[in-house]
């Protein structure tokens, strides 16, 4: 169903197809996303589907890794498209779309975190893993379950570089963009996740 002219429904419309844009052939699928913008810009609503359609799936999973539930990150997945479509004409093009949106995602993600009690968990004392590095251990399949778990008691920020170095395999100047922090205090708090990752694995924590 196409997107209405109003401001309210444009954005419901916009929400509603996150997760379920029909699969169609799109006339603006050969435009950059620079042309797509533009075109929002200017006040043209289908453009912004199509970068929806380009973005949708990553921007759920980061948020997906960073909250751990399905339906919390569907939920943040919608109001960062949401907020991006509001917001588009503050999009400066210094950065690219995707990083933007990621700092949108990132954002809504710490935001919906810290409004959460936390929660205590019994975990399973690991003793194997000895002075083995979480980093390296992630890929392993039989502890990929635990470790999800133990990323999810990271202090928020620890747990937001992380996902994005660990899991989206970013680097340090593009998670530096994305949160608005200097290289050096994304480096610490990487190293200070990875050691508190590695104390919650051996059980000391």
């Amino acid at each position: 169903m196409p997107l209405k002219n109003t401001k309210k429904a444009k954005t419901k419309g916009i929400a509603q197809g996150v997760n379920d844009f029909p699969e169609r052939l799109s006339k603006y699928r050969e435009l950059s996303d620079e042309e797509l913008i533009k075109l929002v810009k200017a006040g043209e609503v289908e453009p912004f589907d199509e970068l929806v359609r380009r973005n949708e799936v990553k921007i759920h999973d980061l948020c997906y890794k960073m909250v751990r539930n399905y339906d919390d990150a569907k939920d943040l997945a919608q109001e960062t498209f949401i907020k991006a479509y509001r917001k588009i004409n503050k999009f400066d093009g210094r950065s690219k779309f995707s990083t933007w949106l990621y700092r949108i995602a990132v954002n809504n993600s710490l935001n919906f975190l810290k409004k959460q009690k936390p929660t205590v968990e019994i975990f399973e004392e690991i003793t194997s893993l000895g002075q083995d590095d979480p980093v390296q251990r992630y890929k392993s399949k039989k502890l990929r379950e635990l470790i999800n778990k133990n990323v999810a008691k990271l202090p928020n920020v620890q747990r937001a570089v992380f996902t994005l170095r660990t899991l989206e395999d970013m680097s340090y100047q593009e998670i530096s963009e994305i949160l608005k922090k200097p290289v050096s205090t994304i480096k610490v708090n990487h190293h200070l996740a990875v050691k508190n990752l590695r104390n919650y694995m051996k059980g000391k924590v």
